[in-house]
């Protein structure tokens, strides 16, 4: 009596069905938090009002998340979890003194309200050039001290 082996196929299947989880898993970006420590607060009033966005490169469209946290001390902490290392991003903030929502603007598009940048980038005649406040995320935490003003 001769002895038949499954064809190749009917093996390979067997093998896809015994390990499928393992093969069909999908690598998980690495992720990891951007903090924002800011600081320059004479009264403890009012709100921060941050917005992150990040790209995978440079000049790319990228994706905003804001956050906000209330001015309770000389220094406010805002945290945003979960972002994929390797992106490029970007970070502005104002503090909203009055309440409403928005950074109120006086004459010429002045902003009335203390505001700031990644990296500390200094606006001079208009917003800071985008390399200036752009920085790379890496593995671990990702922290800046802002002076918001």
């Amino acid at each position: 009596m001769r002895f038949l082996s499954p064809p190749l196929p009917i093996a390979v299947i067997a093998l896809f069905l015994a390990t499928g989880p393992l093969v069909m898993a999908a690598p998980v970006a690495s992720l990891a938090p951007v903090q924002f420590v800011f600081t320059g607060f004479e009264k403890q009033a009012g709100q921060v009002m941050a917005q992150l966005t990040c790209a995978e490169k440079p000049g790319d469209q990228g994706r905003s998340v804001s956050a906000q946290a209330d001015v309770r001390g000389p220094q406010v902490l805002i945290r945003f979890a979960d972002q994929r290392v390797g992106q490029v991003c970007t970070m502005r903030a104002y503090r909203d003194v009055n309440g409403n929502q928005q950074l109120d603007l006086g004459t010429f598009g002045i902003p009335k309200e203390p505001y700031a940048f990644s990296n500390n980038a200094k606006a001079q005649l208009g917003p800071p050039k985008p390399e200036a406040t752009r920085f790379v995320v890496q593995q671990g935490q990702n922290s800046q001290t802002i002076t918001i003003k």
